[in-house]
């Protein structure tokens, strides 16, 4: 009888793989060749033709480096490992195209969190070489963001604690849990048991009402993602952001719902620890947080159950 050999192919040097990890680690080289020449142009004040030399690597990295993006973001989201590169590629077009301050705040924030946010799931167990490449990548564009022309003065450095009883995100954050609560009183009447004539003019008003507070909503939890993370419990208030954002970024209800019963299982895992005012304070913020969250995920709209036989929506929203 033959002896049968059994051959495994990693996956990193499969044809297709192989040439989307070589463009990844171009992407990053580029993106560390910019942030270096924006540093060298940052600091020259004289005049040409030196100067032109310094504009025009500045201007050949960064065309490198969108192009770098452009293939990788063309190419077949064939499995996790590349959406994992696909979304990176995403932060670093962004930060190098928008004109947002606040989109650049909300992927500095998710840079300086992602290894202490269980949320945080482009990275794959098992897979040190692709978590590496991720790493160097992720370490390439926060150095880019740290630049002055970058951040600017909205990007100061994490404190690590602070005594003042408010921070820009607690203010943010107390926002967010307004704008949520008006969400889920607006959506409720639209509910399909409880909505009555879908042609009667209250309906159309209600429609508005309930597109205006989630328009709200969204905006109040963009300033959530883009606060500073002054103290440890500014951290613990943006990881909520990321969970709600998470769940309502999510296109299919069951996956939605499932996420929404793993957050409340682990409830306890997210809240802040300490018996100081700022933690208790904290603390109070989270439990009213996952309160609004379980009003939002009975809604139908998020896969929830909607109203009962009595028109109530979930639990009450005065709690």
């Amino acid at each position: 009888m033959a002896n049968r050999t059994t051959i495994t192919t990693s996956p990193f040097t499969e044809p297709p793989m192989r040439a989307m990890f070589a463009r990844f680690t171009a992407l990053t080289a580029s993106l560390v060749q910019l942030t270096d020449a924006e540093r060298a142009l940052g600091g020259y004040d004289r005049q040409d033709p030196a100067l032109s030399a310094f504009t025009g690597a500045v201007d050949a990295a960064r065309a490198a480096t969108l192009t770098h993006c452009a293939v990788i973001l063309s190419g077949e989201t064939a499995d996790e490992m590349i959406y994992g590169l696909q979304m990176t590629a995403k932060m670093v077009r962004a930060v190098l195209t928008t004109d947002k301050p606040a989109e650049v705040s909300i992927i500095r924030n998710l840079l300086a969190m992602r290894h202490e946010t269980v949320l945080f799931t482009l990275y794959r167990r098992a897979h040190l070489r692709y978590n590496t490449l991720l790493d160097l990548a992720f370490d390439a564009l926060a150095a880019h963001i740290s630049l002055p022309e970058t951040a600017g003065a909205a990007y100061p450095a994490m404190a690590g604690s602070a005594s003042v009883a408010h921070t820009k995100m607690s203010y943010a954050f107390t926002s967010l849990l307004g704008a949520m609560y008006q969400f889920a009183r607006a959506e409720q009447p639209l509910q399909r048991p409880a909505v009555g004539d879908v042609r009667a003019d209250r309906f159309g008003v209600a429609m508005q009402e309930a597109e205006a507070a989630l328009k709200d909503m969204y905006a109040a939890l963009s300033r959530v993602m883009a606060a500073d993370l002054t103290r440890r419990e500014d951290k613990a208030l943006w990881e909520m952001g990321y969970a709600l954002y998470n769940l309502i970024a999510k296109d299919d209800d069951e996956a939605r719902q499932s996420l929404f019963e793993t957050l409340v299982d682990y409830q306890s895992y997210f809240m802040v620890q300490g018996n100081f005012a700022v933690a208790r304070r904290t603390r109070e913020m989270q439990v009213r947080f996952f309160h609004l969250v379980t009003a939002l995920m009975s809604l139908q709209d998020f896969g929830g159950p909607g109203p009962d036989d009595d028109g109530a929506c979930g639990p009450s929203l005065a709690a």
